[in-house]
């Protein structure tokens, strides 16, 4: 051992404290700035889709949503999307599912469009 560990090693144990405890209390000291560092990375990055909304609209023979934002409707959707034909959900729960998905693209950056396939993989009636 050379003459700088023998004193680090005699100022520890004058402190009380054995090495291997000063090398655990460096080690946790390390791990919680990385865990306060990953926290406040993770807070910066994450979507806030928190400020959006969804309404369920009831049509003359079906139900509808709307994506809402800050108090403005960002997406009125009235119909079934992504069919040809002007026909409105059949339940509320068909209109939720399809607007989470909608959500979910959102959030993801990507265009919020809706395909039959996804329809059909939700079992989405039309």
């Amino acid at each position: 051992m050379c003459l700088r560990g023998t004193v680090v090693h005699l100022i520890l144990m004058i402190s009380g404290f054995s090495i291997q405890t000063k090398v655990k209390m460096m080690m946790i000291k390390r791990f919680r700035k990385f865990l306060f560092v990953s926290g406040i990375i993770m807070v910066g990055c994450q979507k806030k889709n928190s400020d959006f909304e969804i309404k369920i609209t009831k049509q003359d023979a079906g139900y509808g949503y709307q994506i809402i934002k800050k108090k403005r409707i960002l997406i009125n959707q009235p119909y079934i999307p992504a069919i040809n034909k002007q026909l409105p959900f059949k339940n509320s729960m068909e209109a939720h599912k399809t607007a989470n998905l909608v959500m979910s693209k959102i959030g993801k950056l990507s265009l919020p469009r809706v395909s039959v396939q996804e329809l059909d993989s939700m079992n989405i009636t039309y």
